[in-house]
Parts: structure tokens; sequence; C-alpha cells
């Protein structure tokens, strides 16, 4: 395990990452990017683990931005499948390939959040930045910017499709909707 990681180390810091072990993060502009290597519940093998969080709105469970975790993230994915620990020289290239292709494309289509919510219709945010998180949540979570952004008709239209996807039972996450129509400025 400890092999793989070091091993990794290097091409990460070149990408900008601060870190060790099994969490390297950057800021960039306004967003945290966070590489995670996550081990599998058998440990003979691990999954590498993308979040990006626009320091603009709440990170999941509002956790702190400084001491940020990848699951915390209101965009997340996952680069290929799982590795394996014990790993050739290709297949280490592979991942390394792998991981530094799929986080310069994750985090540049993370980035171009504020443009996009200035003209997108609310179905095409939720195809371009979903994930493997519920749509519903990601939903909220582009509601949220759009507010944060001032794009506030972009934000009831997400807000009326939040309402959509989610089911009867779902009251306190139709709360959370409603609160983020109250949350932008009056004038």
């Amino acid at each position: 395990m400890k092999d793989v990681l070091k091993r990794i180390a290097p091409s990460l810091r070149t990408l900008g990452f601060q870190g060790s072990g099994q969490n390297y993060r950057k800021r960039d502009k306004d967003f945290v990017f966070i590489i995670n290597f996550q081990g599998s519940r058998g440990g003979d093998s691990f999954f590498v683990n993308l979040g990006a969080q626009p320091i603009f709105i709440p990170a999941e469970g509002n956790a702190d931005v400084k001491s940020l975790k990848e699951y915390e993230c209101v965009f997340r994915k996952r680069v290929g499948e799982d590795w394996p620990w014990e790993i050739s020289e290709e297949i280490f290239s592979q991942l390394e390939r792998e991981v530094v292709l799929v986080q310069a494309e994750f985090f540049g289509n993370a980035q171009t959040l504020p443009e996009v919510l200035a003209t997108g219709a609310p179905h095409d945010l939720l195809k371009k930045f979903g994930s493997e998180v519920a749509s519903s949540r990601t939903v909220l979570h582009l509601a949220r910017a759009a507010v944060k952004l001032g794009h506030i008709e972009t934000a009831q239209k997400l807000v009326s499709l939040g309402k959509e996807l989610a089911n009867e039972q779902a009251v306190i996450f139709k709360s959370e909707l409603e609160k983020v129509l109250g949350e932008h400025p009056k004038h």
C-alpha cells in the first residue's frame, strides 16, 4: 500500500497537490480539489476518489473547507474501478496516466460552474455536474451556487427540478430546496 502511494505522490505534487499518504489537496481560485486513495474492504485493492468543492457554497454536512475530506465535497468522481495494491509497472503507469487525465478533466469541468450557471438549462447542468452522488443532491448544490453567483432565475428552475426529482417522503430535502431561494438578497 505505502509503496503505491509513495510512487504516485511526485506526480500529484507536480500537478500542484499537497499532502501525503491517502489524501492530497489543492486550492485553485474558488475551488478546493481533493484526491483520495481509499482501501477496499478486502484490503487487496484501492479506489481513487476525486472531490471538487466550490468555496462559495457549503460542503456536505457544512464541513470546514480547511479540513475537507473527499466525501464531503459536493462534486465527486471515481477514477476507474478498483486498483490492486500489488501492482505491476504496467498497471502503475496506467493508474498514473488515468489519475492525471481524469483529475484534469473533472476539476477543469468543475471550474466552469460559474460560467455555465449563467446560461445552462437545469437538465443540462445536472448532466454536466452530476456524478455518483444522487441527482437530487446535485440539484440542491447547483441551486445554492446559482444563488451565490446571482443567477436567481436559474436557481428557481433548479429548485423546481429538485422538487420533481424528490420522492414524496423527502420532506426535509424539499425544505432545504425552499431555503435556497430565501438565501438571495432582496433588492
